[in-house]
């Protein structure tokens, strides 16, 4: 859980990313490793360069690799790995897939597979928008890869972000390096790692512009009263169930403010349609039931006019002016008359 950060210092932040910048041991049970090297073909997918299996040290031997990560989310499952020559593995590092050039289809959907099952985070959905729907929108931000950020922001306002060297490919990181340079300043810059300050406004719209860049945004220091979805950017979960729900790591995000949508012209000529075919249908039930109630009226009054015929009960002539006069004032709505009766 990113703990809250009531305010922050340059020196605090690039402590925290000293800490989380480092590489750990994260390597598939052996079980799984068998697996995934039994069932390798001769040839590494990356450059189609046969395998020398005699000598484990060269650069042509099979080694292990993940298709995402996991310092960038990817899970340590047997469907995240595959098999290629030493020298691609370390060529490619942590970068993302979709780097490598002329990458065969097989991967590039095992990929696609392995990141829904990955640490993502939240998307700006309702949660009544269905799990395909959602998944739908996931994968839009999979399409292009994956990189590693440190944010935090802070009570009084202080925002920061790291972009780190390590783990990620030139171009994300090129990109997150734009969009932080654009919105804040630099206020350090070292080989491994750059550091931004941002406002508060500013770094709540760049964190969501790199989260549906794919970027993942590691949270160092998040605000202690959250104010709406927005400030939910540090939540991340394995299981889009959670995402769809709002309600990743132990904490419930708010439902996201969406921007109303421009409505057609086709779509207001249809809905204006269905509103008169809709007040028509009222005012000819309206009508109908006008007519029963002044028919009931007539009935009653005619009865009662008659001094032969036998009393009529009070209380039924209490219930017919009750139907006729909720009929009447349901005429008048649906005519569009005013109880004064002036239209």
């Amino acid at each position: 859980m990113t703990p809250a950060c009531p305010t922050l210092t340059l020196a605090d932040f690039q402590n925290a990313i000293d800490s989380l910048d480092v590489p750990h041991s994260a390597t598939l049970p052996l079980y799984a490793r068998r697996r995934v090297l039994e069932a390798a073909g001769e040839h590494c997918p990356l450059c189609r360069q046969p395998y020398i299996r005699d000598v484990p040290r060269s650069f042509s031997a099979p080694v292990i690799a993940t298709c995402v990560h996991p310092f960038l989310g990817g899970p340590l499952t047997i469907e995240n790995a595959f098999v290629c020559c030493r020298r691609c593995q370390q060529s490619r590092a942590s970068s993302d897939l979709l780097t490598v050039a002329e990458l065969p289809e097989c991967l590039r959907e095992q990929r696609a597979r392995t990141l829904l099952l990955s640490h993502n985070h939240l998307v700006p959905l309702p949660s009544s928008v269905s799990l395909p729907a959602y998944r739908e929108a996931l994968r839009a931000r999979h399409a292009m890869p994956r990189s590693r950020v440190y944010a935090a922001q802070a009570d009084d306002g202080i925002c920061m972000l790291g972009v780190s060297s390590r783990y990620g490919d030139r171009l994300s990181k090129g990109l997150a390096n734009l969009l932080a340079g654009m919105a804040g300043k630099p206020l350090a810059r070292e080989k491994r790692r750059v550091v931004y300050l941002l406002t508060d406004d500013n770094f709540r719209r760049v964190v969501w512009q790199m989260i549906d860049a794919n970027a993942r945004v590691v949270g160092v220091g998040r605000r202690t009263e959250l104010r709406d979805f927005l400030d939910h950017w540090w939540l991340t979960s394995a299981s889009v169930s959670e995402l769809r729900r709002g309600k990743a790591g132990g904490a419930s995000a708010p439902p996201p403010v969406l921007k109303a949508r421009p409505v057609k012209p086709s779509t207001e000529r249809m809905r204006r349609l269905a509103a008169r075919r809709k007040a028509a249908q009222e005012r000819a039930e309206a009508e109908r039931e006008y007519e029963e109630a002044n028919a009931a009226m007539e009935a009653m009054l005619s009865a009662r006019r008659q001094r032969k015929a036998f009393p009529t009960d009070p209380e039924m002539e209490a219930e017919v002016l009750a139907r006729y006069g909720q009929a009447s004032r349901r005429l008048n709505a649906a005519l569009g008359y005013s109880p004064a009766g002036i239209r």
